[in-house]
C-alpha cells in the first residue's frame, strides 16, 4: 500500500470518527457548543485531551507521509479507529441531547445508565481511548507513544472532574450507578463468565 492510500484512508476514518458522532449528538438536539464557548470554559481537562488528540493526528500524517509507518501495525490502527467510531456513534444514540463537551450538567440532564451506559459509566471517553490507541499504532513511533501518556493523563483528569460533577447533580442515584458500573472496562457478566467456562 502506497503512503498516498495509506494517508487518504487514515484521514478519511479520522473524518468519520469526528462527524459520525457530532451528527449523531446533533440530530438528538445536544447543544453543539461553538469553539469560543469552549475555549472560555477554562476546563483544563478539554483542552489537554484535545491538544493531545490534535498532536496524535498530526504525528500520524507526518509518520504516513513520510513513509515511516508500520504496516502490520497500520492495519489494526485503522481497525481500532472504525471500532471506536462504532461504539461512539453507540454511546451519543444513547445520551442523544443530554451530550456536551464539557465537564458540567445543564438544567433538565437526566442520568443515563440504560444500554451501554450499563455497561460502562464513560463509553465515549473509552471510544476515544480507543481511538486515539488506533492513531498511536498508525503513526508507529514513539512521539505516539509518548503523546498518548499525556492524553492519558487529561483522561483521568477529565473523569475525576466529570464525576464529581455527577455526584453533585446526581447524589445517591449516581453513587448507587458508579457502585453496579465499572469506569471504561466493562465486567464480564454471569452469564457470559458460564458461557466461557461451558467452552
Amino acid at each position: 500500500m502506497t503512503s498516498e492510500k495509506s494517508l487518504m484512508l487514515f484521514i478519511s476514518c479520522v473524518l468519520f470518527y469526528s462527524y459520525a458522532g457530532l451528527y449523531v449528538s446533533h440530530q438528538a438536539g445536544a447543544p453543539i457548543p461553538r469553539w469560543s464557548n469552549l475555549l472560555k470554559s477554562r476546563d483544563y481537562t478539554f483542552y489537554l485531551i484535545y491538544i493531545s488528540f490534535i498532536a496524535l493526528i498530526i504525528n500520524a500524517v507526518i509518520s504516513l507521509v513520510r513513509g515511516e509507518y508500520l504496516l502490520p501495525l497500520f492495519l489494526p490502527g485503522l481497525a481500532l479507529i472504525l471500532f471506536s467510531a462504532y461504539l461512539n456513534i453507540i454511546a451519543r444514540r444513547e445520551l442523544a441531547r443530554f451530550w456536551s463537551p464539557l465537564s458540567y450538567s445543564f438544567e433538565g440532564q437526566r442520568l443515563i445508565k440504560s444500554g451501554i451506559y450499563a455497561r460502562v459509566r464513560h463509553p465515549v471517553y473509552l471510544s476515544l481511548l480507543i481511538y486515539l490507541s488506533g492513531v498511536t499504532l498508525v503513526a508507529g513511533n514513539r512521539y505516539g507513544w509518548i503523546l498518548f501518556v499525556i492524553f492519558l493523563g487529561g483522561l483521568r483528569g477529565r473523569i475525576k472532574k466529570e464525576e464529581e460533577e455527577l455526584y453533585r447533580t446526581f447524589g445517591e442515584e449516581y453513587r448507587a450507578y458508579v457502585k453496579e458500573t465499572p469506569p471504561l472496562l466493562p465486567k464480564l457478566r454471569k452469564r457470559d463468565i458460564e458461557k466461557r467456562n461451558s467452552l
